[in-house]
């Protein structure tokens, strides 16, 4: 727009007037002030005015309108809106220059500064225009114009983010005696400070000071608006439908006219079912309205907000579904409807595959800037890994119990299975087609809405739903039992002419699974339904072996994300009852006696007793005994790692037997933490050294054993090989001589099979049987690993032939011992260390026992 010059005559004819009336009074203003004054004020300065305002109203109008939040007071400026405002921003900052440097003497200086300061800060460069509001508050001689640059100095901290600054400015013009127009954009940008940092009290309390201060009755009508909207978030209703009122009754726009009127409508006080009825009636008479066909999808989603407070859920639901069926250009609305129903079905009927659903259609549509964005992503995120575990265990058992049917049951319940299904798909098509006649606009998502919801229910029930599930299942019946044509006895092994088929059929390319679920299932056959079952032992290990892996999964999604202890309580209890071995089995006693500890349950106690019993150095069980115990293990394991780092030094020197009483110590002291498994290995590597061969063979295996979960039985494991390798060079250069050189010390061996619980008992039972039947004491007892059928236990020391025969006597005068093993064959002799060691390289029982005889 060109700037507009006052006409020559028109301005002298000012100025003179100026003039005369300087003249009139005891002070004459000088003409120069009053032609500065003039031309400032309507020409550059008022320009200048015009775009700021403009600019303010763009900002007014910018982004969406959302309805289901607190209205903003003022939208929150981004770097979009700078850009597209740029061009009027740079004007206004020109046209204001022009005033502050022509006419610096004019008293419109202030005022320009104020613009150009908004300018700024409508360009998001925050420190030019807190600089520029400071100078003002500085340099201006005018109290209300200092105030107003504080006012929007105050503005401009907020919109910066430094609240500190901004709080600072609140304490000191709450101080100061404001003008009335001050005095109302004070209150309305110290409300949006306090809606920005979700004080609702005080956001209030300065929307109520400001509405009486405001001459604009659309802006009054939309603070009446947003304080009916706290209220009404605060439950305090009828506030709330007395701040609507008023919103009407200032005559807004059409659209916030409506709003005011439906939320009236949400929160009208109810006495009795006479109101309960006018309410819906309310809400059928705005559904009627042809002005309202646009708002449709609000209007229903209000009536269900209503149903639902009442408790009607089926109601709320079902006008919630005709939300989503009406929206037609409001995708917000259309996922606050889907959240809606999430959050009914998740929270009252904890129907979580239902609620997955929904909130899954919830994310597909509702804008990424809301609030709750991240949150519900989150929850999804565990809904579907809850809907995961229980599909997992609900077709892993439908499926292990069909392959547990007679042949005879099974084939009909599948012929009856497939005899249904067609008729569905059959009856499904013929109902969507009927439907999309005349509808196919709104209703086409109406059904994609419902397909989903069949999908979810269907889902996890019954495996053969699952296209993709029984292809997979094909395969795996393909890899077990070949492609075998349907007939009956199909278990039987495949005969051997059809063996080559079989591996030409395997051989072939697959055919890819149809992309319609129901075209899927209404091909399937009864082949094809049968090949997805687990048929054999190692499948129905794999089916089991899911099962209780989701079973543990499914109990911690109860306990720690969903929070419901109960159902967390019962899935781990069906875990230990149903797989009582599994390794699972600890920490789901542990989580069950927490629970019901919480709970305050008295049954807490017996899943303590059990854990306590069957699973004693589990971590879980030692956290029962001392509570402390992760505390005090992390302060021994600190401990162990400096005496490990000195005896660790001793060995790389080869002072093995410093090294050696370092490590004993250190495991003596602490002997259960994080480090005792590097301990103890360092150990066992310190017998190698010092100890005989057998020694450290039977403390490596040990090592794996007892330290099964270690980082460090890799390296174990690569030492046994070394250690075999090295027995199998010495037992070919060996081949059993065992030398008759008597006088050195003699261990007594019992050569017995590992079955069952021997391995586990006799040891013991040996120990008691020299402590109690022979009354020897002193003698320590190693338990070994002789090859895949043999075991032994051996007892040491005797310092000659002569002890030892004798020991050897006394063992074997009483027989007790093994007598109630039965037929179980047990060896036991006596040998010096040089022959134990040829005969534990060699594995040659027999050579030795015809040299024992000999010799013994």
């Amino acid at each position: 727009m060109a700037q507009r010059i006052l006409p020559y005559h028109f301005l002298s004819f000012l100025l003179f007037s100026y003039f005369l009336i300087g003249c009139k009074g005891s002070k004459i203003t000088p003409v120069g002030d009053v032609y500065h004054n003039t031309t400032a004020h309507y020409n550059a300065y008022f320009y200048a005015r015009e775009r700021i305002l403009e600019v303010e109203q763009n900002l007014l109008n910018y982004g969406e309108r959302n309805y289901n939040r607190i209205l903003p007071i003022y939208p929150l400026m981004d770097s979009s809106f700078s850009k597209a405002n740029e061009e009027l921003i740079e004007d206004v900052v020109k046209k204001a220059s022009i005033a502050i440097q022509r006419h610096e003497n004019s008293k419109w200086v202030d005022d320009s500064y104020i613009t150009v300061g908004k300018a700024r800060l409508f360009s998001l460069d925050f420190p030019n225009a807190v600089e520029t509001f400071k100078y003002v508050n500085v340099k201006s001689k005018d109290k209300d114009t200092r105030h107003l640059a504080l006012v929007w100095l105050f503005r401009t901290f907020v919109d910066a983010g430094e609240y500190n600054n901004a709080t600072a400015v609140i304490d000191y013009l709450q101080r100061e005696k404001l003008s009335k127009d001050n005095k109302r954009l004070f209150a309305l940008f110290k409300a949006r400070y306090y809606q920005l940092t979700d004080d609702l009290d005080n956001m209030v309390k300065n929307l109520v000071e400001a509405v009486p201060l405001e001459t604009n009755h659309d802006e009054r009508a939309k603070i009446y608006f947003i304080i009916g909207q706290v209220y009404q978030q605060l439950t305090f209703d009828a506030l709330a439908y007395e701040n609507y009122q008023s919103c009407l009754q200032n005559n807004p726009p059409y659209e916030l006219s409506f709003y005011a009127k439906l939320n009236m409508a949400s929160v009208t006080q109810l006495t009795n079912s006479d109101d309960l009825k006018t309410v819906r009636r309310y809400f059928r008479k705005l559904l009627k309205d042809e002005k309202n066909i646009d708002f449709k999808d609000k209007i229903y989603y209000e009536l269900a907000n209503f149903e639902l407070k009442q408790g009607n859920y089926d109601e709320a639901i079902e006008n919630y579904n005709n939300s989503i069926k009406s929206s037609t250009s409001n995708p917000r609305q259309k996922g606050y409807s889907y959240l809606q129903l999430a959050e009914v079905y998740y929270k009252h009927f904890k129907k979580y595959k239902t609620a997955q659903n929904y909130y899954d259609s919830t994310l597909s549509v509702l804008p990424k800037d809301e609030p709750n964005y991240e949150a519900l992503s989150q929850r999804l995120e565990i809904l579907t890994a809850f809907v995961e575990q229980v599909t997992i265990i609900e077709t892993q058992d439908s499926l292990l119990t069909l392959a547990k049917m007679p042949e005879d049951e099974l084939d009909k319940y599948l012929d009856d299975y497939i005899a249904a299904k067609a008729k569905e798909a059959e009856d499904k098509e013929k109902a969507i087609a009927e439907s999309t006649k005349g509808r196919r606009g709104n209703q086409a998502v109406n059904f994609q809405t419902q397909g989903r919801e069949i999908n979810v229910q269907q889902q996890g029930t019954w495996y053969f739903y699952s296209a993709s599930a029984v292809s997979q299942g094909r395969q795996e019946f393909a890899r077990v039992w070949g492609n075998r044509p349907l007939a009956d006895n199909w278990r039987r092994s495949v005969k051997q002419g059809e063996i080559a088929a079989t591996v030409r059929d395997a051989e072939a390319p697959k055919q890819t699974v149809q992309a319609n679920p129901d075209e899927a299932i209404a091909s399937i056959s009864k082949e094809d339904l049968i090949k997805t079952l687990p048929l054999t032992e190692e499948a129905q290990n794999e089916a089991l072996a899911k099962v209780e892996e989701a079973h543990f999964q499914l109990g911690n999604i109860y306990n720690f994300q969903l929070l419901e202890k109960d159902n967390a309580g019962v899935t781990f209890n069906t875990l230990i009852v149903r797989f009582p071995d599994s390794e699972h089995a600890p920490e789901a006693l542990y989580e069950l006696y927490l629970i019901y500890k919480e709970l305050d349950s008295a049954i807490y106690s017996d899943y303590e007793r059990q854990l306590i019993s069957r699973f004693p150095e589990s971590i879980f069980a030692k956290l029962i005994v001392n509570p402390r115990y992760r505390e005090e293990s992390s302060l021994a394991s600190a401990k162990l790692q400096k005496m490990y780092a000195e005896a660790y030094g001793y060995y790389q020197r080869g002072e093995y037997k410093k090294a050696r009483e370092i490590t004993s110590e250190g495991l003596l002291a602490y002997d259960d933490n994080d480090f005792t498994d590097n301990m103890k290995l360092l150990d066992v590597m310190l017998i190698a050294k010092l100890d005989d061969v057998y020694r450290y063979q039977f403390e490596l295996n040990n090592f794996i054993t007892t330290y099964s979960e270690s980082e460090l039985i890799p390296y174990a494991k690569t030492l046994v090989k070394a250690y075999d390798d090295f027995q199998l060079n010495l037992v070919n250069s060996a081949k059993a001589k065992f030398k008759q050189e008597f006088d050195q010390l003699h261990f007594f061996v019992i050569i017995y099979p590992p079955d069952g619980k021997l391995p586990d008992e006799l040891p013991g039972k040996v120990d008691t049987y020299i402590k109690t039947n022979l009354q020897i004491q002193g003698l320590t007892l190693g338990n070994l690993i002789l090859d895949a059928r043999r075991s032994m236990i051996l007892v040491n020391s005797f310092p000659g032939k002569k002890e030892a025969a004798e020991f050897y006597q006394n063992f074997n005068s009483n027989n007790s011992l093994f007598n109630e093993y039965g037929t179980i064959k047990f060896y036991n002799f006596v040998i010096t260390r040089e022959n134990f060691n040829v005969f534990y390289q060699t594995k040659d029982l027999e050579a030795y026992l015809t040299f024992f005889n000999n010799n013994y």
